[in-house]
């Protein structure tokens, strides 16, 4: 076993110095920055958003355009807060504005992703295929000791559909092995088929969409099966709430992290095994938490998420609004890394409720309704109707169900009586191809 790891690590290293150099160069300096002063953290981000800006203005025709009609000139940086008074890039704009957004000169090394379905407004949009980004996938395996030629296990999208895509990528990862389960269409002997092959490679880390391995966690749990025990399981696409938590630790007996990621910047903060919030990559990623002005709210408040990519320069994106909402934490992480740290996302933006009053309640207290008594619901999802009432929707566990009707009520008095407000036991909550959609709003 020891001598297979060895062999492992030596040819994943000799592909990776032969086909990305460049990914080598990078994790080293990455993992040079965990224990850096925060405020010198905080100093490079400051040069790398005016590096970005400088390029953006001189290369990219939208924000030449945007800003020119905003009235920011480069020596506009001089001044303090001069970054915040920039404008917003909306989804609107990725629609409207998508070629204006592309760099030119770097088109061919351009790739495309599509964000918002879930919401009903899906977007195109564009990232530099250049990016290393693997390294910050090794920084978050590390600090639970796993090394990415261990092998791994995944409940996700498959995107690659031909034979030629799955061998190529087979190869690149050879003789690491990745075991995949498609989280689109999960069947009990699907569950049961990847089970057993997961049970006979024992991988070393388990990942996957939130909806997906919740179903897999609660498969394990209700039919007794016995499985290996991962060094942790990765969790990412949604927010995770401790009732979910607590079913995955239980069924795969294995920390659980919680990372955040989006189709537009895919590797944004991470939690480490304190779960002390989520570190922040502020190598690849500059956050805001902003109000509806777009300026920045005090620290330990909820706003809005305006993310920039720092390292992106053939489809910049600059305070980009993606609709998440968020905040900073105002503790530390006891596992005395400086990397910065934000709260777990608990909504989204545009899952928010709208009361008869004209009241938002936001998707951040929603995904909280059992967070006080997590054990007592198995998965739950809120959703508002047509006609504004609000179903909670729940998975009982075995018992008495009253305290869930009381916290129900409870929740439902916190909305001043606005609208009606009832819980409702179901066998499952659906997940939209993996994904879980804790607040929805039908229309």
């Amino acid at each position: 076993m020891i001598v297979m790891a060895m062999i492992e690590r030596i040819i994943y290293d000799a592909k990776w110095r032969l086909l990305r150099p460049q990914a080598l160069a990078a994790w080293g300096r990455v993992m040079a920055n965990e224990h850096k002063p925060v405020e010198q953290l905080w100093a490079e981000q400051e040069r790398a958003k005016r590096e970005l800006v400088e390029f953006a203005v001189k290369n990219i025709k939208f924000y030449r355009e945007k800003y020119g009609e905003a009235g920011f000139e480069p020596g506009d940086m001089a001044q303090e807060g001069w970054f915040e008074k920039l404008p917003v890039v909306t989804k609107r704009d990725l629609r409207e504005k998508f070629g204006d957004l592309v760099n030119p000169e770097l088109k061919a090394r351009m790739k495309i992703s599509t964000t918002g379905g879930s919401t009903g407004e899906p977007t195109k949009v564009g990232y530099d295929g250049a990016i290393p980004e693997e390294i910050y996938s090794w920084r978050l395996q590390r600090w639970f000791g796993v090394e990415p030629w261990d092998d791994h296990a995944y409940v996700w999208r498959d995107t690659r559909s031909s034979r030629l895509a799955k061998f190529k990528n087979a190869l690149m990862w050879w003789p690491t092995r990745h075991l995949k389960m498609d989280a689109t269409f999960i069947t009990e002997a699907g569950m049961r088929e990847f089970l057993a092959k997961y049970n006979r490679l024992k991988p070393a880390m388990l990942q996957g969409y939130v909806g997906a391995v919740t179903q897999l966690a609660q498969f394990v749990v209700d039919q007794g099966i016995k499985v290996h025990a991962p060094k942790f399981v990765w969790t990412t696409s949604a927010p995770l709430p401790e009732a979910q938590r607590r079913l995955i630790v239980r069924a795969f007996n294995a920390p659980v992290c919680d990372q955040y990621g989006s189709c537009e910047i895919r590797w944004i903060a991470q939690q480490c095994p304190e779960c002390g919030g989520l570190h922040v990559n502020t190598e690849h990623v500059n956050i805001e938490f902003a109000d509806e002005n777009n300026r920045p709210v005090p620290q330990g408040e909820y706003g809005k998420t305006l993310l920039t990519n720092l390292e992106d320069r053939v489809f910049p994106l600059i305070r980009y609004e993606n609709g998440d909402r968020g905040r900073w934490l105002k503790t530390t992480c006891p596992c005395g890394r400086t990397l910065p740290i934000i709260d777990s996302v608990k909504g989204r933006e545009s899952e928010s409720f709208t009361l008869p009053s004209g009241k938002t309640i936001n998707g951040e207290f929603l995904t909280t309704i059992f967070d006080g008594a997590p054990e007592l619901v198995k998965g739950f999802r809120v959703v508002q109707h047509k006609d504004r009432s609000i179903t909670v929707e729940y998975v009982p566990v075995a018992g008495d169900d009253s305290e869930v009707e009381r916290l129900v009520k409870e929740f439902g008095g916190k909305l001043g009586g606005e609208v009606a407000v009832r819980a409702k036991p179901v066998a499952t909550i659906a997940h939209d191809r993996g994904k879980l959609r804790f607040v929805v709003r039908e229309r």
